[in-house]
């Protein structure tokens, strides 16, 4: 990831916002989301130094100083803070264990692995989201 953000860094004078923020989107937040659910139990240590990636690739693409409230970048980027976004897709795939919608040996994994995370992910969710069957309207 960091030849990636080096990368950027060093082309941001180069590029438009834009251009960034698409480099952003599909180049770098991919590496984040991937077995994301995965690496949500790790330390708190391992999880900042993620945390501090995503924000500095977020401030790269938009062009703000280092100082910048994270809040307002992830608002300008129209991402979720990292730990929420684990949550997301800890919460999807919760649903589709739940619902059928998964293989059994992926749903006998994930229940060994992720029952206090999945389920405590699952609580978080909106009863009237929870009361859904059909993936697409999850999702």
């Amino acid at each position: 990831k960091s030849k990636r953000i080096g990368a950027m860094y060093r082309g941001s004078s180069l590029l438009p916002v834009k251009y960034r923020k698409m480099f952003a989107n599909s180049l770098m937040l991919p590496h984040f989301d991937y077995l994301d659910t995965i690496y949500g139990r790790a330390p708190k240590s391992k999880l900042q130094e993620l945390d501090i990636l995503y924000k500095k690739i977020a401030k790269i693409a938009l062009g703000v100083e280092k100082t910048e409230s994270s809040i307002t970048v992830y608002k300008d980027m129209k991402w979720l803070p990292l730990h929420l976004r684990r949550q997301v897709h800890l919460s999807s795939y919760m649903f589709k264990v739940l619902n059928g919608h998964s293989p059994s040996n992926f749903i006998n994994n994930f229940i060994k692995n992720f029952y206090y995370l999945g389920a405590k992910a699952w609580n978080s969710v909106p009863l009237e989201l929870r009361k859904l069957t059909d993936p697409k309207e999850f999702g």
